[in-house]
């Protein structure tokens, strides 16, 4: 007994010392990778082709499907997944047999080092890959004790994630040299199966909260309505909820719905609990008199509050310059909805503060207070005559004309400090 009790007084005393160890092993002073990763529209324009080309909604459900994807574009999607959600930066290789992905994450301040240099490596068998090996910083893990690791991290910041529907669909991952094979079976009710990887039981409540009050929006004889008929009630639900609740979620909540709405999609489509809920009436949703800009202002909104700015950006411009190969035509009014909707999205979820600030402000904000005015800004350009004009998004004139949108947009008062 009395060794025992000596054996576990010194595996207490050196807890601390082993712990400290291996912060130092696994801290670094000096940041491995540096490059973070910014979407362009052409990149945006690849990833869209890529997945026409292998949208599994078109297959049977229980059909056999293949889908190639090359490094670069699997080494984009990481490094910018990697920025968004952990404030670091990441990279991948692919080679004969498996794959190597770096990252480095900013740490808080703190006396030991301010990043954590991991590397992940995975090997090819039969079936799925396996994590071969973990590194953070000097400390190395073998798979037998990363993966444990590793699934308590995911478990962590997903813990209704069902993981285990998506490893069901795929068959086999092959490695080669800068490209990867995914082999998958193909389940119709995959996407309501990998719900809780998105959406909790509190992010349903939430957004079901919303879609009730706009149902009761929407009970109205005009067809068509200004987005503060409804940004202004569904933003006083906000506040009320976020009184004993958390404001960022309940800004997401809110953005989600009312930005389905306005483009008329039914939220079942992401949440199929939601068709026993109440249904709103469609109505036209305008924004300087039009509708097109609510769409563009909204979407920018849910992808910067739910992305990430870059996204955001990238988007709205890759939409316009899609439309000015044949579509509508290049639209700075568009751009400038795009870009007004990105800042309310970033600022509604920036911080609980500023998060119960712009609630308390589009609460009770008209138009002119959330959306600048637009009506002198080029429109319907075709792409010849917008680089005759304004030399394409590098030429002088865009950068000039993009800087006066910006200033009209820091000039709302939603933007204002």
């Amino acid at each position: 007994m009395k060794w025992i009790a000596k054996s576990l007084l010194l595996a207490v005393l050196l807890l601390p010392v082993l712990f400290g160890l291996t912060l130092w092993l696994a801290i670094d002073n000096t940041p491995k990778l540096q490059t973070r990763a910014d979407l362009t529209p052409e990149q945006i324009a690849r990833g869209k082709l890529i997945f026409r080309q292998n949208d599994p909604r078109r297959l049977k459900s229980g059909a056999i499907a293949r889908v190639v994807l090359d490094q670069q574009e699997l080494d984009l999607a990481i490094n910018y997944l990697a920025n968004q959600y952990a404030n670091g930066v990441a990279g991948l290789r692919i080679d004969k047999g498996g794959a190597h992905i770096d990252a480095t994450l900013r740490l808080p301040r703190n006396p030991i080092g301010q990043y954590l240099n991991l590397t992940l490596e995975f090997k090819q068998t039969a079936n799925l890959p396996e994590v071969d090996q973990l590194s953070a910083g000097k400390l190395r893990l073998p798979g037998m004790l990363a993966k444990p690791l590793l699934s308590l991290a995911l478990n962590t910041l997903h813990p209704a994630a069902d993981r285990q529907a998506f490893a069901n669909i795929v068959k086999h991952v092959l490695f080669q040299p800068q490209r990867l094979t995914i082999t998958y079976r193909w389940q119709a009710d995959l996407p309501g199966k990998l719900r809780g990887a998105l959406l909790t039981p509190a992010d349903l409540q939430q957004l079901e909260a919303y879609q009730r009050r706009l149902a009761e929006l929407s009970q109205t004889d005009n067809k068509s309505v200004s987005l503060t008929d409804l940004s202004k009630p569904l933003f006083i639900l906000a506040l009320q909820r976020s009184a004993s609740g958390d404001p960022i979620a309940e800004n997401r909540a809110l953005i989600l719905v009312l930005t389905l709405y306005v483009n008329q999609q039914r939220l079942t489509k992401i949440i199929p609990e939601s068709r026993l809920w109440p249904r709103p009436l469609w109505r036209q949703v305008t924004l300087n008199d039009r509708d097109d800009l609510t769409k563009h202002y909204m979407v920018s909104a849910m992808l910067a509050a739910y992305s990430g700015t870059p996204l955001a950006d990238a988007v709205g411009l890759f939409k316009e310059i899609e439309d000015s190969r044949g579509g509508s035509g290049f639209s700075f009014n568009d751009l400038a909805a795009d870009r007004a909707g990105t800042r309310m999205g970033e600022q509604a979820v920036a911080s609980p503060a500023l998060a119960r600030k712009i609630q308390s402000i589009l609460a009770n904000a008209d138009e002119n207070q959330m959306m600048p005015a637009t009506a002198d800004l080029p429109e319907s350009l075709s792409e010849a005559e917008f680089i005759r004009r304004f030399g394409g998004t590098d030429g002088e004139a865009y950068k000039q004309l993009m800087q006066d949108i910006e200033r009209r947009i820091a000039a709302l008062p939603v933007n204002r400090e």
